[in-house]
């Protein structure tokens, strides 16, 4: 089994980690951007990247959980 600390990236995990960069900059301030590009730019190991994708994806449910809430408990139904 591969060491994943020291593993490339295949060309799909490199496409998924972009698309990670993609919804990362649609959902954060912009003051934010070019650090979270300079960080995509500098991930080359399976690790790091899943690593950051699993924090966009935490963003992401926290701010779709958040907006549920605020916007009256959406989905559910009395």
């Amino acid at each position: 089994m591969p060491d994943k600390e020291k593993t490339e990236l295949t060309d799909t995990q490199q496409a998924m980690l972009d698309l990670a960069l993609a919804c990362d900059l649609r959902v954060s301030d912009p003051a934010h951007h070019a650090a979270m590009r300079t960080r995509h730019q500098a991930i080359r190991k399976q690790r790091d990247a899943a690593l950051y994708i699993r924090e966009v994806e935490t963003k992401i449910h926290s701010r779709r959980k958040f907006r549920r809430t605020a916007a009256g408990g959406l989905g559910r139904h009395p």
